[in-house]
């Protein structure tokens, strides 16, 4: 199923990681409720080492990009302006988002959490497998380059610092 929405969007010029990421998510829906105690409990470890694996692939694959890829093209601006617009694109969404949760919520999402969002977030393998897709022109190089050193910055950076973030904020880990 997923191999043939990945060729379908593939064919119709639209990226096929995106319509695997999709499809994986309507089937986990209907599958998972479908399976006997044993075979969840079974699939859950199975999936929690695929889950894994699949992390350090990519995370490997990303160091050697670092390191082999030939035309790496650095703009300074460029990276810079990306690393804004990436957090003002989580500052346009979480904050607002977050306002219009708490209307509706009896439990409000506070202000330490709504910043703890603002601070974590997704570190980008999604980004470097469509920015590694083609490579071919001067702009997707550059496009490429910027992706990885964001991905780097977030994941070493913003990743390590998630604790003390966390105690500045006063959030409890569970």
């Amino acid at each position: 199923m997923s191999w043939s929405t990945f060729l379908l969007a593939e064919a119709c010029g639209f990226t096929g990681v995106v319509a695997v990421l999709f499809c994986g998510i309507t089937q986990a829906h209907y599958t998972y409720n479908n399976l006997s105690v044993e075979s969840r409990s079974r699939s859950k470890q199975l999936f929690e080492v695929l889950h894994f694996l699949a992390e350090n692939f990519i995370f490997s694959y990303m160091g050697l990009a670092l390191f082999t890829f030939q035309k790496h093209v650095f703009s300074p601006i460029f990276i810079i302006g990306a690393f804004v617009s990436i957090f003002l694109g989580r500052a346009a969404h979480i904050y607002p988002l977050s306002f219009f949760l708490n209307l509706g919520r009896r439990h409000k999402i506070g202000w330490n959490f709504q910043h703890m969002m603002m601070f974590s977030g997704l570190r980008g393998a999604m980004a470097f497998a469509l920015a590694i897709r083609d490579t071919a022109s001067y702009a997707r190089q550059m496009m490429f380059t910027t992706t990885l050193l964001i991905v780097f910055f977030t994941v070493w950076v913003i990743g390590g610092g998630t604790t003390p973030m966390l105690s500045w904020l006063n959030i409890r880990s569970v």
